[in-house]
């Protein structure tokens, strides 16, 4: 069973003594604490041996090196490599050294040796981390650490082939992309077998770029119980870092018991790229986000009747030969959302703003479900008028709409996405007074817009309805399970609550 690393945030061993979140976790099993000595204002042998009696040996010890990390700029090779040595006579578990350090006079004594290699300039082209890789595993290190930091997820690749070709390699390898880009290497080390990954303290900022809380690890993505071949589903889109997603799936299989991991990618080229390069993760099903979702469907071997119609695929599927099937379970989930608080869409008058690929699944949903008209705003006037086209809409300008009498307005566009939650797509006195207003961002639940709606008399539909019929329809799709729906959203809705209190 993996473990979790919480790495010591702190300015001194009297502040990390202190902290009670770090004493608590000390205790706990699958849990290590790392001791960053080049942190630490008042390191002494006498201040590391009270923080050791206190902690106990189930530690990480490291003093790293300016041109890595380091925090201590004046530090000598000498008095840092003294440092860790003390610590491996102390009976730490591991000591963490780079792979710089010559090890040849080093007492491992009963000290594991991780041997770790820094590259915050980007990650180095996989012949370049193979043969470091090579070299580092045949120093008489127990294991190798690999930290780089990609710009974009595409840069991550060489990490995911390394992890692939070190699975049965006799000595551990923890492969960790630091930042957005990689944070999926915090999250999958254990299919390739990694020994356990680095997070951070709730309150802390963390010590390298991207580390999540261990809670996080834990609860959320359940990092302890991860086992090599467990399915692997994901979400990419751009951006990705507000997404609910994670937290849906990876409740629902929870909850069920299931095998399987959800692991979010900010994915800002081709994404069809993505998934060719990625499937080796174990990759069975992603959903698929702004701005991808009319790319994606060239993925796919066969499409489903209403992603073929709307020209946008939200949802991929692995079949069996291990080819993708696109679907799109956004235009049911939009449609029985509002159809649930506003009454039949059938006779109405709808005006849908934005056409891109949600807004394309609700203008098709609104004609199938017998609109009357259907209106489309969008900046882009150009694409709102090659909808337009498609589905017989009419497009018109935001001001046009309270004396067109419309009935619905739906947003379907990101504006007024946490953060910029001041933001709205329509300006308050372009609402149709007493017309349902459907806005499927979620985050936060009351938007601006749903705001100034409900001032204009307005019934209004937030977007979690949405979100968590479209998401229960993937996870069935995907498992052929249907997760416990009050459940998962009483998670989602305590987790948004939470979110917005802290703003």
């Amino acid at each position: 069973m993996a473990e979790i690393c919480v790495a010591s945030h702190h300015g001194s061993l009297s502040d990390l003594l202190a902290d009670p979140e770090f004493r608590e976790l000390a205790g706990r099993d699958g849990f290590i604490i790392e001791l960053r000595l080049d942190s630490y204002s008042d390191l002494s042998t006498v201040a590391l041996d009270r923080a050791l009696n206190v902690l106990g040996h189930n530690v990480v010890v490291t003093y790293r090196h300016p041109a890595e990390g380091g925090r201590n700029p004046h530090a000598t090779d000498a008095e840092r490599l003294g440092y860790l040595q003390y610590a491996a006579h102390r009976g730490v578990r591991y000591v963490d050294i780079e792979a710089r350090t010559t090890l040849a006079k080093f007492e491992k004594c009963n000290a594991k040796v991780i041997l770790s290699y820094h590259s915050f300039g980007g990650v180095p082209d996989l012949g370049q981390l193979l043969r470091q890789w090579r070299t580092m595993r045949e120093t008489g290190a127990d294991i190798v650490k690999i930290a780089c930091l990609p710009q974009m997820v595409d840069d991550s690749l060489p990490l995911l082939k390394l992890l692939i070709a070190a699975r049965n390699a006799h000595v551990p390898l923890i492969t960790l992309g630091m930042g957005e880009a990689g944070f999926w290497t915090r999250v999958a080390g254990p299919l390739f077998g990694a020994p356990f990954t680095y997070a951070r303290g709730e309150g802390s900022p963390g010590t390298a770029p991207g580390q999540p809380t261990w809670r996080e690890l834990e609860e959320l993505y359940r990092y302890r119980d991860i086992q090599p071949g467990w399915p692997v589903y994901a979400v990419i889109g751009n951006p990705i870092g507000h997404s609910l997603s994670p937290l849906l799936h990876n409740t629902a299989l929870r909850l069920l018991g299931m095998d399987g991991v959800y692991i979010p990618f900010k994915v800002e080229s081709d994404p069809l790229e993505f998934v060719v390069d990625f499937a080796p993760l174990g990759l069975k099903g992603l959903s698929v986000t702004i701005p991808h979702k009319e790319t994606i469907a060239a993925i796919c071997t066969e499409l489903d009747p209403v992603a073929k119609a709307v020209g946008a695929v939200n949802t991929l599927v692995l079949r069996p030969d291990g080819s993708w099937q696109g679907l799109n379970t956004d235009v049911a989930a939009a449609m029985d959302s509002l159809e649930a608080v506003g009454g039949p869409v059938a006779g109405k008058k709808v005006a849908i703003l934005g056409a891109g690929g949600a807004g394309k699944a609700l203008a098709h949903g609104a004609k199938m479900r017998g609109a009357a008209e259907v209106f489309l705003f969008d900046v882009a006037r150009d694409r709102a008028e090659a909808l337009a086209k498609a589905v017989g809409a009419t497009v018109v300008a935001a001001s046009e709409l309270v004396q067109r009498k419309v009935d619905v307005v739906v947003n379907t566009t990101p504006v007024g996405m946490h953060p910029n939650v001041q933001q709205s797509p329509l300006e308050k006195e372009q609402i149709p007074p007493g017309s349902v207003v459907f806005d499927v961002v979620y985050n936060p639940l009351r938007t601006q817009f749903l705001k100034w709606a409900e001032e204009r008399g307005c019934k209004t539909v937030s977007g979690l309805s949405m979100f968590v019929r479209q998401g229960v329809r993937q996870f069935e799709l995907w498992t052929g399970r249907c997760p416990p729906i009050p459940e998962v959203e009483k998670v989602l809705l305590e987790t948004l609550k939470k979110q917005q209190a802290h703003k």
